[in-house]
């Protein structure tokens, strides 16, 4: 029931447990009556659910992650940090909505807030999160999942396949330092290296090595847990570019930083690193790369400049052949001069001189 007091709606609405006993929600105070429908809406569902036995109706999205599924899937699954990073990034429009009225649409708004910032693949991982959560809220009674009738936004047919050529990459440099020292810093590192985003941002000064010319990646960050291991669990070796020497120099005794490499930008921090990336290539006219495409750059231009697949897979980090394989792809370096085995022979000008003879034969004319 909505009803106006002065400026302001009340909503009531009462129901009756299974045990047929009266319970009743009441909320004021609502300024509009759209809203008050709304809050109608919400209150019918968490009384429906209290009536049905949903062990967790009246929390919100935010409260059911941290106090129920966050330690559950912990304890039960590898990709803990990973998986709560990914949620609690998109999720924010949600997290203070009830769980039980969060509905199809505002998982469909998540996935389109998402869509500029994520490739298909990741969209992908991103709803297969949020519906594993409500899928875990069902088994305690939750009477549906908001996110079954979602659709992932369609994306882009480029979106997984973009890098700089190597013009477009020095004018990156180039102009970065000019109009973005500090990205230029972190760009140039990235771009010459090859380095994941959490590597580098968790890079110190005693992990690179100018005397042996190597750098040391034993570690990453991520805003859930701070450093810790890589991606794979291993360290490796990335050897120093000539021509990254003397910025790595200049990052070595720039005090500014205290012992971290590399500045740390707050997008940086708050995972809109790639945003920043993107918006500035869009800037100076060269392809919108996200920041994980300098790595695909990176490994492509060494493909292109005849590397081997062992060196590109022990410099990157890859422990699946199948993964150095897509970015073999990428460069072209695997179809490269395959199209010169035909056996077609192009006419020449010469060969379209046809006599007059020849084309009264030919055409009878």
């Amino acid at each position: 029931m909505i009803k106006k007091n002065g400026d302001t709606y009340t909503v009531t609405y009462s129901t009756r447990d299974k045990f047929g006993k009266k319970i009743k929600r009441s909320r004021s105070g609502i300024t509009s009556y759209t809203a008050a429908k709304r809050v109608e809406s919400e209150l019918i569902v968490e009384l429906h659910e209290i009536k049905n036995g949903f062990e967790y109706a009246g929390q919100t999205f935010s409260q059911f992650c941290d106090t129920r599924f966050f330690p559950y899937y912990e304890s039960n699954f590898s990709d803990w940090d990973s998986f709560t990073k990914r949620v609690i990034k998109w999720s924010v429009p949600i997290a203070g909505v009830k769980l039980e009225a969060v509905a199809p649409n505002d998982i469909s708004n998540i996935l389109e807030n998402a869509k500029d910032d994520l490739v298909y693949s990741s969209l992908v991982k991103l709803k297969s999160c949020l519906s594993r959560i409500f899928d875990h809220a069902c088994k305690a009674g939750l009477q549906r999942n908001p996110c079954d009738v979602v659709r992932i936004p369609k994306a882009k047919v480029d979106s997984e396949c973009k890098v700089l050529t190597r013009d477009e990459a020095n004018y990156l440099l180039k102009r970065s330092k000019e109009l973005q020292p500090i990205w230029h810093k972190i760009w140039a590192v990235h771009l010459m290296t090859g380095i994941r985003s959490g590597e580098g941002y968790a890079l110190v000064k005693k992990d690179i090595d100018l005397e042996s010319g190597n750098i040391m990646i034993n570690k990453s960050w991520t805003s859930k847990t701070g450093t810790k291991s890589t991606k794979t669990g291993h360290w490796r070796i990335v050897p120093i570019a000539k021509d990254l020497k003397p910025l790595l120099i200049s990052l070595l005794t720039d005090s500014s930083t205290g012992e971290q490499l590399l500045p740390h930008p707050h997008q940086w921090t708050r995972g809109s690193q790639a945003r920043v990336l993107k918006e500035f290539c869009s800037g100076i006219g060269i392809t919108p790369i996200r920041f994980h495409d300098l790595r695909a750059t990176f490994i492509t231009q060494l493909f292109q400049n005849g590397a081997s697949i062992a060196e590109v897979q022990a410099v990157v980090g890859h422990t699946e052949l199948k993964t150095t394989q897509r970015y073999l792809r990428l460069a072209g370096v695997d179809v490269k001069g395959v199209t010169d085995k035909l056996n077609f022979t192009m006419p020449t000008d010469v060969d379209n001189v046809i006599s007059l003879r020849d084309r009264v034969e030919l055409f009878g004319t």
